[in-house]
């Protein structure tokens, strides 16, 4: 067996059981509740209470709707549920792109400013140049190195 049948196996043993002692409960409330006499199918269900062996013949005609309602109620649950998981795996995913989008955006700033600065020195270098300026070893160094923007 897999660990997924397995899952499932637990999990009808579990439903199983809430079901069946959903409807005994209903059962034995019926049969104390009074006030029920009158409503047309829960008065009948509380006139079979009061037979021999009634409580277990009311859970058991109650097991059926009893599971049905708690089918529902769980189905609903665990698709509330898977609803805000991707709910939340979306919005996950949104701010991963946007963060994602910022370091591009920083990259591409970075990348950006040394391109500049390259051709800043170059500028630098023609107008020397035209100026008939002679650029000495140490203003080549200094032409020459990386700017550190950190």
């Amino acid at each position: 067996m897999s660990a997924n049948t397995d899952s499932r196996l637990s999990w009808r043993i579990f439903d199983g059981s809430v079901s069946v002692s959903a409807s005994m409960l209903l059962s034995v409330i019926i049969s104390r509740c009074d006030a029920c006499a009158g409503i047309p199918v829960i008065g009948f269900l509380k006139e079979l209470t009061s037979q021999e062996d009634g409580i277990i013949i009311v859970a058991t005609l109650l097991l059926f709707p009893t599971t049905a309602a708690l089918y529902g109620v769980f189905r609903m649950f665990f698709a509330a549920k898977e609803a805000v998981e991707k709910k939340a795996m979306a919005r996950g995913h949104q701010v991963g792109r946007q963060e994602g989008i910022k370091e591009g955006h920083q990259v591409g700033r970075q990348e950006g400013i040394k391109e500049g600065q390259k051709g800043e020195r170059e500028r630098i270098r023609k107008a020397f140049a035209e100026q008939g300026v002679t650029v000495t070893p140490e203003m080549e160094r200094i032409l020459s190195r990386e700017y550190d923007a950190g």
